[in-house]
Parts: C-alpha cells; sequence; structure tokens
C-alpha cells in the first residue's frame, strides 16, 4: 500500500519551493504535463515503477522527457524522488500538490451530472449556489448522464449532493417503509 502521509510531504516540499519562488502556476503545469505523460506513455510509467532499472537511467528518461518542458524545481523533484526511491508515490504527490493549490487559492472542483445538457444560465446559477454553499471558488465541469430520468447530481470532493428524480424517489420510499412500520399495528 502507498504511504500517503510521504506522497504528501513531498508535494508539501514542492510546494513551498514553488511558492517560494513564485512559480505555482509553473510547477502546476508541469505536473499536469507528467500526470498526462505518465497516463498516456506505459514505457514511462513501467520503468519508472521498474526496481532493476538504475537511477541514473531513470534521471536521463526523465532529463530526456522533461528536461525542457518543466521548471528546474520539477525536474529535481522527480529525480529527488527517484533518488529516495518513491517513484511509485509520483502520481499521489502529484495529487497532493493539486489538493495544496486548490486550498491555498480557495478553490475547488465540482462535477455536475444531469439528464439534459445544462444551459450557460444553468452552469452559472449552480456555479454560484455552489460557492455560497462551499465559500470557495468552483471551478464546475458538466456532463450529460442520460441514465438519469431528471435532475442533477453534484460531487464536490467526497460530497455528492443528489438532486436527481431517482435520488428524490429514493428518498421518499425510504420515508414511506420507514412510516408504515409495524409499530402503529395493535
Amino acid at each position: 500500500m502507498k504511504d500517503i502521509r510521504v506522497a504528501k510531504r513531498y508535494a508539501a516540499a514542492l510546494f513551498g519551493v514553488a511558492k517560494r519562488d513564485g512559480i505555482l502556476d509553473a510547477v502546476e503545469a508541469d505536473l499536469l504535463l507528467i500526470s498526462r505523460f505518465l497516463a498516456e506513455v506505459p514505457y514511462l510509467r513501467a520503468m519508472l515503477l521498474q526496481p532493476l532499472v538504475s537511477d541514473e537511467r531513470k534521471y536521463k528518461v526523465v532529463g530526456d522527457a522533461f528536461g525542457d518542458r518543466v521548471t528546474p524545481s520539477t525536474l529535481s523533484f522527480l529525480k529527488l524522488m527517484i533518488r529516495k526511491r518513491r517513484e511509485d508515490l509520483i502520481e499521489e504527490a502529484l495529487r497532493e500538490f493539486q489538493a495544496l493549490l486548490a486550498e491555498f487559492e480557495n478553490t475547488v472542483d465540482a462535477e455536475a451530472a444531469s439528464a439534459v445538457p445544462l444551459t450557460e444560465d444553468q452552469m452559472t446559477r449552480l456555479t454560484q449556489s455552489l460557492q455560497t454553499m462551499t465559500g470557495k471558488t468552483v471551478r464546475l465541469t458538466t456532463h450529460q448522464d442520460t441514465a438519469l430520468v431528471g435532475g442533477i447530481i453534484v460531487r464536490i470532493g467526497d460530497t455528492v449532493l443528489d438532486g436527481s428524480v431517482r435520488g428524490s424517489l429514493v428518498r421518499l420510499e425510504q420515508q414511506l417503509l420507514g412510516s408504515n412500520s409495524l409499530g402503529g399495528i395493535v
């Protein structure tokens, strides 16, 4: 199992350096690039996770892949994780960095699924409602889910707000079953 605490420490260290140097946005862009590469280039990910590959070989591959595309701080971060044999935590550290950045910027990502595509006005009102509810700037992404009969389901982190017709029917069923218990029969 991955040690999330260690990934958080690495992410916090990179965040501190990026904040100090005023390059938070650049490092975030670097990390998005690295995440994309790790997802789209299976060889790179497999090579980084292979314990039999030497550190020098990994440094070279990382340097070739990212050397002229990322900031020196981000490249140093990757090489440090390789040197400390924490390659398996790179992706988790990237996610933790993004969480730290979102907290710093007071932003939150929200995902809304609706039966039909939302209009611009509906997205604006939903975003405003979520911002009022969370007290944070909301970055909303939407998608259509044809499995929904109607309404909307919003996910913000681990929180799910179910405003779908199906969710309402399930809640109604639970209420009816709860009030129709045997306790009222004589």
